[in-house]
């Protein structure tokens, strides 16, 4: 069996408007795209918050693509919402709107189980949050820490990269 990968990130509500349709509310974030897309190659832990309004058709999603979910924790308030549309170029997105809600105060706390993950994804998440992660890691082999754009989380447009450093 393949070694697991922990994925640490923003599971969020997105509506989204293409040229070719649109859609809200949908199940959405970096670490819910990475670890579906990930599921169908090895198994996946995943550590996100989200809130009292992630209902049980959203963790079948998870289940179903059985991704190891112990670590999505469910908080007071609403989830993370985000509303944005693309034009043709679907590489480019506009941000229309972002509610963080319980993302905000969002500090990953990695149990115990996931500790010793071989493989880790770092999604949209502050740098120093992805640093925080790490440190709760006891030997990664690889880390990918994904790059925040803070206009897709925050009010500015900056770009905020990880000066992360492999560990030996």
């Amino acid at each position: 069996m393949a070694a697991s990968i922990l994925v640490v990130g923003s599971v969020a509500f997105d509506s989204v408007k293409t040229p070719f349709g649109e859609a809200e509310e949908i199940l959405g974030g970096s670490a819910t795209y990475f670890s579906v897309a990930a599921s169908y190659f090895a198994p996946v832990r995943v550590v996100a918050v989200v809130g009292t309004d992630f209902g049980d058709k959203h963790v079948e999603i998870f289940r179903k693509h059985k991704i190891d979910i112990e670590g999505l924790t469910r908080t007071a308030g609403k989830t993370f919402r985000w509303k944005g549309e693309y034009g043709y170029d679907l590489n480019e997105a506009r941000t229309l709107d972002t509610q963080l809600n319980v993302f905000e105060t969002f500090k990953p706390v990695i149990p115990e189980q996931y500790r010793s993950s071989e493989y880790v994804f770092l999604g949209n998440i502050d740098p120093e949050l992805q640093l925080s992660v790490l440190e709760q890691i006891k030997r990664p082999r690889v880390a990918k820490p994904e790059c925040l754009r803070t206009n897709r989380i925050s009010y500015g447009p900056q770009t905020k990269c990880s000066p992360w450093v492999p560990r030996r």
